[in-house]
């Protein structure tokens, strides 16, 4: 059993590293200078942060048991 935390705290730590790059570079790649300025998107951005964070404590949670 504790390699399958192990495993699935590593999975979760590579999926939020990779999508969260993913989200940020097409934010800042395919929209306008204007469009970075919106509100919207800077709420999007803290919605991304926010969910890394999350995923980030519950893969590191994963490792540590």
């Amino acid at each position: 059993m504790r390699i399958l935390n192990i495993l699935s705290g590593v999975a979760v730590l590579i999926i939020t590293l990779g999508f969260g790059a993913h989200l940020l570079h097409h934010i800042f790649v395919q929209a306008s200078h204007q469009a970075i300025q919106s509100p919207a998107v800077w709420a999007g951005i803290a919605a991304v942060v926010v969910v890394g964070i999350f995923s980030s404590i519950g893969g590191c949670s994963l490792l540590r048991r």
